[in-house]
């Protein structure tokens, strides 16, 4: 993300393509210390091209990663920048068509080198930059390396979440963006790694967002705000909507490692959802006030005139034989049993038997048909608290740079997060590939696990398989696995539905623009993880 700082790396001006290596050097060093390096200076052009170089300060400008380069004043600063410390030749430098030069550097760092950060960039380019002139360089054909070197000493390691927030409080979708504003109060530059966990209402994890993880850029330089931004989109359920929470937690430091954690919510509203939910809500709570008012009334039946306490009793008289009829809450279920078996007694051929209960159940149709539609309310609650409640569902996660976006699956973090650790092991028996690779290999998660392509993209690349994308698909889920390839890879494509145990084969016409060409395998709900 750091690459985004100032000019890019690889330029493209004027029908010229030229790069550096690398495009950062990061380093500690201590006072008195020398250091000899080179920049390799990667001509692509067919034609030869000369080249020269320069050393500027650097410093950070605004929030979005941007930066900008400083002459060097050596009556101002008297010796106290990086890029006064940095020697390099300012004599020009012939790169050969499709070939490379080193340049070499050497940095000396002086004995009151003060303690803490410093940042020079070496500028390449087609023509020398004048150094007072050098915060022109953005009408210049240049490439840049930068240098961030620590010098040992007082140094202060110090940061700060200044913002994290959603764009928006309520949403009607499953996608939503995120700012974080991370400020760094210390001397040093800090590298914040962490991550964004995002919960449902339930506390089962719907997204990860990964902050500066396997890089060396996304570096905030000292007394300086760099913003970040991310956006999230869920699997879009039916059931799965409500209050979400989304954790920040960055971690920084090398001397003295520390972290910072923020917690923010958001709602996921779609209305119609909410209008269903609202309306299946209403029909249960006055089925369950129906059933309860039919059930009480049917119990004061059975209690006869006794119920009316207004109704004077008769005194009983000597040799009176008085019978107390006793009804309880369950009376009308007992009396229900009582009376089907005493008709079903009475009842001998098949079809006397069919109708007595046909008969049974028209006479008893309130109870019978509170007890199916508490039954589908029952199912309605279960099937709710099971799609809440899952564990995990797909999700897409993007990073959006200054000058480019990159969309993670959630595959792929699955696969990140677990690449170190020993690879679940699934029913897949696999056999080593030999043989090279000539073709492009797609995996696409079209089950409702996730996960289970990042565990088969492992197993794959320990057999030699090459994976070049690795993707959730948010469509509604297939039942069976199938490899979709082009039909001039046929014998590989065969090769591998053997490999996963049959999986099903669909052709597809190849595309001659299309090079090389690309099996594509949608894993299904069958494929199992042991």
């Amino acid at each position: 993300m750091l690459g985004t700082l100032i000019l890019p790396q690889s330029l493209f001006a004027a029908g010229i393509s030229l790069s550096v290596s690398p495009t950062l050097f990061e380093m500690s060093a201590v006072p008195l210390q020398t250091w000899n390096s080179s920049v390799q200076v990667i001509n692509n052009n067919p034609q030869d091209i000369t080249v020269y170089a320069s050393v500027v300060n650097f410093a950070p400008q605004g929030e979005t990663g941007s930066g900008k380069f400083l002459p060097v004043f050596e009556s101002f600063t008297e010796g106290k920048t990086l890029a006064e410390w940095i020697t390099v030749s300012d004599e020009p430098y012939l790169v050969s068509r499709k070939s490379s030069v080193s340049i070499p550097i050497t940095l000396n760092v002086p004995e009151d080198a003060a303690p803490g950060g410093h940042y020079a960039a070496i500028m390449v380019g087609t023509r020398p930059v004048d150094r007072d002139q050098s915060f022109q360089v953005a009408t210049l054909q240049i490439v840049t390396s930068l240098f961030f070197v620590r010098v040992a000493g007082d140094v202060v390691e110090s940061g700060v979440i200044r913002t994290f927030r959603a764009e928006e409080s309520f949403v009607d979708i499953p996608e939503i963006d995120f700012e974080v504003r991370f400020e760094n109060k210390g001397n040093v530059h800090l590298q914040p790694q962490g991550n964004i966990v995002i919960t449902n209402m339930w506390g089962k994890e719907r997204g990860i967002v990964p902050i500066n993880h396997q890089t060396h850029f996304g570096n905030v330089l000292p007394d300086s705000i760099r913003q970040f931004k991310f956006s999230w989109k869920g699997e879009q359920s039916f059931m799965d909507i409500g209050r979400y929470k989304a954790i920040l937690t960055l971690a920084y430091g090398q001397n003295e490692p520390d972290s910072v954690t923020e917690a923010i919510y958001f709602w996921v509203i779609p209305i119609k959802s909410v209008l269903t939910m609202l309306s299946s809500l209403i029909v249960i709570l006055l089925l369950v006030s129906w059933s309860v008012r039919v059930y009480i009334k049917r119990v004061l039946e059975l209690l006869g005139p006794q119920r009316n306490a207004t109704v004077p009793q008769r005194i009983p008289r000597e040799g009176d034989v008085l019978v107390r009829g006793r009804a309880s809450v369950g009376s009308p279920i007992s009396g229900g049993v009582s009376d089907i078996k005493d008709r079903l007694a009475r009842t001998q051929a098949f079809l006397d038997t069919m109708r007595t209960l046909i008969k049974f159940i028209s006479l008893y149709k309130k109870f019978f048909g509170s007890v199916l539609l508490l039954g589908i309310a029952f199912i309605v609650i279960w099937y709710y608290l099971t799609e809440v409640t899952t564990l995990q569902r797909d999700y897409e996660i993007t990073i959006d740079n200054r000058d480019t976006k990159v969309i993670l699956s959630s595959e792929e973090i699955i696969y990140d997060t677990t690449e170190a650790e020993t690879p679940v092991k699934s029913s897949v028996e696999l056999e080593f590939k030999e043989s090279p690779q000539v073709f492009e290999l797609m995996l696409i998660n079209s089950s409702d696990t996730p996960g289970v392509a990042a565990v088969l993209q492992q197993e794959l690349e320990a057999q030699g398989y090459v994976i070049e994308s690795l993707k959730s698909d948010f469509e509604k889920s297939k039942s069976r696995s199938v490899i979709v390839y082009d039909v001039d890879v046929q014998a590989e494509a065969l090769a591998l539905s053997q490999i996963l145990g049959g999986v099903l084969l669909s052709a597809r016409p190849s595309d001659t623009e299309t090079v090389p060409s690309t099996i594509s395998i949608y894993i299904g709900n069958e494929f199992s993880i042991e």
